[in-house]
């Protein structure tokens, strides 16, 4: 009797010692802080009057975030996984990358990335908040990445705070996203998101090639609503339910090319926004270069609206990141972005850590 039972008390263990192995969740992110001056054009009238703040800053070369992420075998090829990721501000602590307002949401905990998919063979599958396709190509296709504030090319898409055009955010959120195989140095993803009532739907879409130190790709985006939580919590007066609708659509074009030391970067977007009868066309070229013991960055993008609207907007940034670990990064970066109202200079020092 008692051999049985210690016979089935090994038997359990054996099997919890089984899912362990096959079950693994990995905690990660990225601290990052700065000091110096961020100026900008906030959103508003065309001559909205330049700000400037000095001080530290939470998130300059890389946003704050943490995150967990997960997988499991489950045989026969099948791959289940999650991923949650959430930002932070280093400089006084706070969730999320900024705070509402009248006529902007704050991030929710998990609005970097919240998603559980099934992968195998033919593909992965992803349900929930998924990186948006075409901020993918942005950051693949410019010499200054993940870099939301001094990057030209994220700044004047994707950073609302500096008069960004794009109204989709890095991620889509209640989206199905489906990723293919990489085949001949080729993949594409596409990811929906259904109106739920708000107008027509979210989608976008990319292709990547990659063939040694050659990438190409091309992305597109169209907008129909404004998502959760703006498209549900917000008024812009007195009892006026914010307007959802939204109708902008974004084609993207961009490439990037390593000799030796040097890489080079170019891409080319297209947004056109019916709601606002304006056009945006937004060149950006950049170069990064081995330099000692880290890397040194050079961006220039414009946008030229027209349309209802006409303006010229013309961002130039040089930076240094100095790697003193496969970890952890100082660096020092200078921009000066021209826009109707003037000129908004910025320039900081930072450190950058992984974990």
């Amino acid at each position: 009797m008692r051999t049985r039972y210690f016979a089935i008390l090994l038997g359990l263990n054996l099997a919890l010692m089984a899912c362990t192995t096959q079950a693994q969740v990995q905690l990660y992110g990225t601290v990052d802080a700065s000091v110096g001056t961020v100026s900008a054009q906030p959103p508003g009238a065309p001559n909205a009057p330049i700000t400037k703040t000095t001080g530290v800053h939470s998130g300059t070369l890389q946003t704050s975030y943490f995150g967990m992420r997960g997988s499991e075998d489950l045989g026969g090829g099948l791959t289940a996984s999650f991923v949650l990721e959430s930002f932070f501000r280093v400089d006084n602590g706070a969730s999320g990358r900024f705070d509402g307002n009248p006529t902007s949401a704050g991030d929710l905990m998990w609005s970097r990335q919240a998603v559980v998919g099934l992968a195998g063979p033919w593909g992965e599958v992803r349900l929930g908040s998924n990186d948006n396709p075409m901020f993918v190509t942005m950051l693949l296709t410019n010499a200054m990445g993940t870099n939301s504030t001094f990057s030209p090319s994220f700044r004047q898409l994707f950073n609302t705070g500096a008069r960004g055009v794009l109204e989709a955010d890095t991620t889509i959120v209640n989206s199905v996203r489906y990723t293919s195989p990489r085949l001949g140095g080729v993949e594409f993803n596409v990811e929906g998101s259904p109106d739920e009532g708000r107008g027509s739907p979210n989608y976008a879409a990319n292709v990547i090639y990659v063939d040694g130190p050659l990438l190409l790709s091309a992305a597109t985006q169209h907008v129909g609503y404004a998502p959760p939580p703006a498209s549900t919590t917000l008024l812009v007066a007195p009892f006026m339910p914010l307007d959802t609708r939204r109708d902008q659509t974004t084609h993207m074009l961009g490439g990037a090319y390593g000799v030796g030391p040097v890489r080079v970067f170019g891409q080319y977007a297209r947004v056109r926004n019916d709601r606002t009868g304006t056009t945006d066309k937004m060149p950006d070229v950049g170069v990064t270069a081995c330099w000692g013991n880290g890397e040194l960055q050079m961006a220039v993008g414009q946008d030229k609206t027209s349309g209802s609207l006409t303006a010229r907007r013309t961002t130039s940034t040089l930076g240094y990141v100095y790697d003193l670990s496969k970890r952890t990064a100082l660096y020092a970066f200078a921009m000066a972005d021209r826009v109707s109202a003037g000129t908004a200079k910025s320039y900081v020092v930072g450190v950058r850590h992984r974990f």
